[in-house]
């Protein structure tokens, strides 16, 4: 398969871009969505994912785009879904009747389990691109939601006739390490001292030793590629035993080979140095302090331009360096909210400015630096984030909203809300469970997302269970902490049935 390029394709998306309208501002238009969960990344930190094409599940979350009741949704997925993930899924929007809604959605897969990505597979097959073209009836009112939008997501809107709600591929340098820095340094927000636009070992080599010697009492420094996922393009060097004077830059180079260590595993100097002399990337001072956390904001542009923040987050990590985004809990803490809706905020005009559509994730580190607490923005990216799929199956279940005002989420009758999210509620025991056990015994322990309480569980990427013993949920009550005591219930019970026969009730 070759992708079109050139100047007469750009123009052609860009036209076809001008009848674009949000899905996301509550309006009947676009009258259908074809739902496009790929994830169209960088293919080395995608292997590192068990089960990532599981993931493809998360934006079942937007089933709450049929409330509007002339709506259709078109879903399309590498393989199957399991049809009580969807029916769970539909019975979950709160006041969505699910057999009126289940008329208005057509379910699409491949049936292709290989590991590329899901736009790459429809692009291949012109019988699954036909299924879309007729299951979206007319392409003038209707648009592509999709995970990110790369040239691949770009030929499929060409081929289908049909605007893309994602950052467009001419834009994705902004989404880079390197780019966005420029995008906070532009919207005046601060991010880590470090250095950008690097191209090989040399430049690093360099970079390292400026940032050493502007900050010497910092022991590690951030090493990133410009275009890697998640935390697969991420590293740390540590400076520790490094000389006061003379001679930096030739220890740096022998250093190393031996002194980073890779935020995800597997990984080699030698595979990381060829990565990184493809990509590119940047050198960032490793900002620590205590009390250091990891909040972020999601942002949505629409076609009109305006910016708005759709959630903030604290997020917490695995791994090496801890690097490695396990979940989140929101909305992020009193104490730093409003300033990382702000600052996102900001950083969401910009990217407006730019012409820029689409779900954004602004990440963020903060930590009490001599005494005072200190935020800096880490990285853009330009696609869903982690912290989407919660934040919509939220709006799904409870029709619940940011309040701007104080950052806090808000029922139509006005009660705050707050959830613990992860995708990565996994055990090796949780291969023997099955969707309906999962179902059955959150139901049967009181732990299912109950509307009257505003408060429970809800369980998505029910298709990774056989294979990979994984699964997403999202646990919401009243404060973070309830959410907190409420999820670990959840663990208890799984884990109990995990260790019982499968028929064998609970005692």
């Amino acid at each position: 398969m070759t992708l079109q390029t050139g100047h007469n394709h750009q123009a052609a998306f860009t036209a076809l871009q001008e009848r674009l309208a949000s899905p996301l501002d509550g309006s009947p238009h676009p009258r259908t969505v074809l739902v496009l969960p790929s994830f169209t990344l960088d293919p080395a930190g995608m292997a590192k994912i068990p089960g990532v094409m599981h993931y493809e599940e998360r934006l079942l979350s937007f089933l709450h785009l049929l409330r509007a009741q002339d709506r259709r949704l078109v879903y399309v997925t590498s393989t199957p879904i399991p049809p009580i993930a969807v029916d769970y899924a539909l019975g979950l929007v709160r006041s969505l009747p699910a057999w009126h809604a289940r008329r208005r959605l057509t379910l699409v897969d491949c049936a292709d389990a290989s590991p590329r990505p899901l736009t790459r597979k429809i692009l291949a097959r012109p019988d699954v691109v036909e299924r879309l073209r007729r299951a979206v009836g007319d392409p003038r009112d209707a648009c592509i939601l999709a995970f990110n939008g790369s040239p691949h997501e770009r030929e499929l809107a060409l081929r289908l006739g049909m605007p893309l709600f994602a950052c467009g591929p001419d834009l994705a340098h902004l989404g880079s390490k390197s780019g966005a820095r420029e995008v906070f340094a532009e919207a005046g927000v601060p991010s880590p001292a470090g250095f950008g636009h690097l191209r090989d070992e040399d430049d690093l080599v360099k970079a390292l030793a400026a940032l050493r010697a502007r900050a010497p009492a910092s022991t590690r420094a951030m090493i990133k590629v410009n275009d890697g996922f998640g935390a697969g393009g991420n590293a740390l060097f540590d400076f520790r035993g490094a000389p006061a004077a003379g001679g930096l830059e030739t220890w740096i180079r022998a250093a190393l080979p031996r002194r980073v260590t890779f935020a995800t595993a597997p990984e080699s100097w030698e595979r990381y140095r060829a990565r990184f002399a493809e990509m590119g990337g940047v050198v960032e001072e490793f900002v620590e302090g205590a009390d250091s956390r990891s909040p972020s904001a999601q942002v949505s542009v629409a076609p009109t331009g305006e910016a708005r923040v759709l959630s903030t987050q604290d997020q917490f990590f695995v791994g090496a360096g801890r690097q490695t985004y396990a979940g989140c809990t929101a909305p992020a803490h009193e104490d730093h909210r409003r300033d990382v809706h702000g600052l996102a905020l900001r950083t969401g005009r910009a990217l407006a400015r730019k012409g820029m559509v689409g779900i954004a994730s602004v990440d963020f580190v903060s930590a009490l630096v001599g005494g005072v607490r200190r935020l800096f923005a880490a990285e853009i990216n330009l696609r869903m984030g982690g912290g989407t799929a919660p934040r919509m199956f939220l709006e799904g279940v409870a029709d619940a909203r940011l309040d701007e005002e104080t950052g806090s989420f808000r029922t139509p009758d006005g009660r705050p809300l707050c959830y613990l999210a992860t995708d990565r509620l996994e055990s090796e025991a949780y291969r023997d469970l099955t969707p309906e056990r999962v179902l059955d015994t959150a139901y049967r322990g009181g732990l299912l997302y109950d509307e009257r309480a505003g408060s429970g569980a809800v369980f998505h990427m029910l298709g990774a269970l056989p294979g990979f013993g994984k699964m997403g949920a999202v646990v919401v009550d009243r404060t973070t902490a309830a959410a907190h005591d409420r999820y670990r219930a959840v663990v208890a019970a799984l884990d109990a049935a995990a260790a019982r026969p499968p028929g064998q009730a609970a005692g």
